[in-house]
């Protein structure tokens, strides 16, 4: 399961405020025992990298820190980036449950649209008569239509929330990676690669 999304659009802030290519982090993990891929501000020249130094299903920890790339293989290292990891990972994961809920609501108003749009044409073809009872029925479908969009927007404003607080977890990451990266490299761990 890639988690990518989310984690990408929560550092998208702290990447715009590097102010030199010197400081640029880069990070991208790959556990092996679930697949799972991680990346924090990763580009797609760093995936494809990534791809051509895995070894199987063995998890892999990819750096680029200020142009220069390495490799950590270490399980210590792996599994404190894990952890450093994981609020942002459980919050994606509740994002992408949020979502879901968003989705079945759009879907929900669609099907309801769709039958506003029936009983239109079926109103445009009638009487008088015909078309009162039609128009208690379409404005049925509104009040309904009208309950699931304050329904999306609860669910939007909850979203938003969850985004913000994913924001302030990976402003929390951040220092955490610069001294995992900054021990691994000082203490042999992260295999130098350019």
């Amino acid at each position: 399961m890639r988690w990518t999304l989310p984690l990408l659009l929560a550092l998208a802030p702290l990447a715009a405020a590097q102010a030199t290519p010197e400081a640029s982090l880069s990070v991208t993990l790959l556990s092996g025992k679930n697949s799972n891929t991680t990346s924090y501000n990763s580009k797609d020249n760093d995936w494809r990298r990534v791809q051509a130094l895995r070894q199987g299903n063995q998890p892999l920890l990819y750096v680029r820190r200020g142009g220069t790339g390495y490799v950590i293989r270490d399980p210590a290292v792996i599994a404190k980036a894990e952890a450093i990891m994981k609020p942002q990972r459980d919050l994606g994961a509740r994002q992408g449950a949020l979502g879901a809920q968003q989705g079945e609501l759009g879907r929900q108003q669609g099907a309801l649209g769709s039958r506003q749009a029936r009983l239109g044409g079926a109103m445009a073809g009638r009487g008088a008569r015909g078309a009162e009872a039609l128009a208690a029925q379409m404005r049925e479908l509104g009040r309904q239509q009208a309950a699931l969009g304050e329904r999306q927007a609860a669910l939007g404003d909850r979203q938003a929330a969850l985004g913000d607080q994913q924001s302030r977890l990976a402003a929390q990451a951040r220092p955490k990676f610069e001294a995992l990266v900054a021990e691994a490299i000082r203490r042999g761990l992260a295999q130098r690669l350019n």
